[in-house]
């Protein structure tokens, strides 16, 4: 079995790759929320370890997610689309965080003739594939540690089961509906009646028989009935803003035929899809009637979306869009997606030194966020600092497993004029690991 400290820096290195391999959202606003809501539910995990898990949002439209050892969980965009609550998505990512704190991806890679990065990226490889291919995925990932079809299906119930039974006590203990769980599988079940094409991608790398539906049902209910969260705006707001990402004229349709239930979250997606066709204008409108529809806890992201509607588009109007960031930096001091949009606005008027004091007050709170290094790396070439913009560019291909780039970003930065000392020490240090890397990589 792998040390935890032996899971975690695989993890760690698996991370990089799957950000490498997969279209991963840099949306602020979804990954904020399913950082905060698988947050929430690591706080119940049984055995502790809150701080290392990582939560991916996967620009896929098939219904599916994944864990990784060290406590990567990956959600696709398409579960979001067609979880029908909050308690539903939590349920997905309560069983996936299951399957870390069980760490049964950790066993099938230690059961593996070779407990080193190459049995790693032979998981990862059918993570990937589950992602895309999922048939191959599940045989990939259990069927090259396990051997044999009837140790695949007998390794892949039990370990189901366990995530389970462990993820129904997580989602309860967070104050979700447990029901959500059970109520998730039969609709996927019920969904995959038709076979073949119809059958779900979850359903394909995660099993689902009525046994388990009913075993699922009977921890759910043996919980103490009474209110428990089953919903929330927000989940209606980002599902909403998950559709106008990746089908803006769907959504701009159906707004028009007036199908949806949730006005205000119609109203949102429609500015949103709007602003991705370049419609500042109407967009703005659309916010201000989704204000007028009135809700609890939406006008936070509406006002997000008013001073995203500012920088989209011919028109931009960056300096009204600071003005309603500041304010909200006021109210939700140091929230990541306000910070983030505000660096945004900041380069957009032409004040990328604020912009890069910015950016590195949230790297401080999260280094790990690529997306924000090509921020700084933007915001220093601005101020024409070559050695600072080369070295978070470097930063943002490493953590993408990208490293033989990263060497050449910091190749750049080592070849600025009058680099101070300490800087160039720093550069050299990443620089060394870099290289390591990539040799690793070339051995593997």
């Amino acid at each position: 079995m792998l040390s935890p400290a032996q899971e975690q820096a695989l993890g760690q290195r698996l991370l990089r790759e799957v950000r490498r391999s997969l279209p991963l959202s840099q949306d602020p606003l979804l990954v904020n929320y399913v950082r905060s809501l698988g947050q929430r539910l690591v706080a119940h995990v049984p055995d502790g370890g809150h701080s290392h898990y990582r939560f991916l949002v996967v620009e896929n439209e098939a219904v599916n997610a994944f864990a990784m050892p060290g406590g990567v969980v990956g959600i696709n965009t398409g579960l979001m689309r067609i979880t029908r609550n909050e308690a539903e998505l939590a349920a997905v990512i309560a069983h996936e965080i299951a399957h870390v704190t069980q760490r049964h991806i950790a066993q099938a890679h230690a059961a593996g003739s070779r407990s080193d990065l190459a049995t790693g990226l032979a998981i990862l490889a059918g993570i990937i594939a589950s992602a895309y291919a999922p048939e191959l995925g599940q045989a990939a990932i259990v069927g090259g540690m396990a051997g044999g079809t009837q140790a695949r299906l007998n390794f892949t119930r039990a370990k189901e089961a366990e995530a389970d039974r462990i993820g129904v006590r997580i989602l309860a203990e967070a104050d979700y509906a447990p029901g959500a769980m059970p109520d998730f599988f039969e609709r996927m079940m019920r969904q995959a009646g038709g076979g073949g094409d119809a059958v779900p991608e979850y359903l394909r790398t995660h099993p689902v028989t009525t046994r388990r539906i009913a075993e699922t049902r009977d921890r759910a209910d043996a919980y103490e009935p009474r209110d428990r969260i089953t919903d929330s705006p927000e989940f209606r707001l980002m599902r909403a803003r998950v559709r106008a990402l990746e089908d803006p004229q769907d959504v701009l349709a159906r707004q028009e035929t007036g199908e949806g239930k949730d006005r205000a979250a119609d109203l949102y997606g429609h500015a949103i899809a709007l602003m991705q066709q370049g419609r500042s204008q109407e967009a703005l409108e659309a916010i201000d009637a989704a204000a007028r529809e009135g809700g609890d806890g939406i006008a936070l992201y509406l006002e997000l979306a008013r001073a995203e509607a500012l920088l989209s588009g011919r028109e931009q109007a960056p300096e009204r869009a600071l003005k309603i960031l500041e304010r909200l930096q006021q109210l939700y001091p140091d929230y990541p997606p306000v910070t983030q949009i505000q660096a945004r606005a900041l380069l957009a008027a032409d004040r990328p030194a604020l912009a890069l004091e910015t950016v590195d007050r949230l790297l401080e709170q999260d280094t790990e966020h690529p997306a924000l290094y090509r921020l700084k790396a933007e915001a220093a070439d601005r101020m024409g600092d070559t050695a600072i913009s080369h070295e978070a560019m470097a930063e943002y291909y490493f953590h993408h497993g990208q490293y033989r780039e990263a060497v050449r970003q910091l190749d750049i930065a080592l070849s600025a004029p009058a680099l101070e000392t300490h800087l160039e020490q720093r550069i050299r240090e990443k620089r060394e690991t870099a290289v390591r890397l990539a040799q690793e990589g070339d051995g593997a």
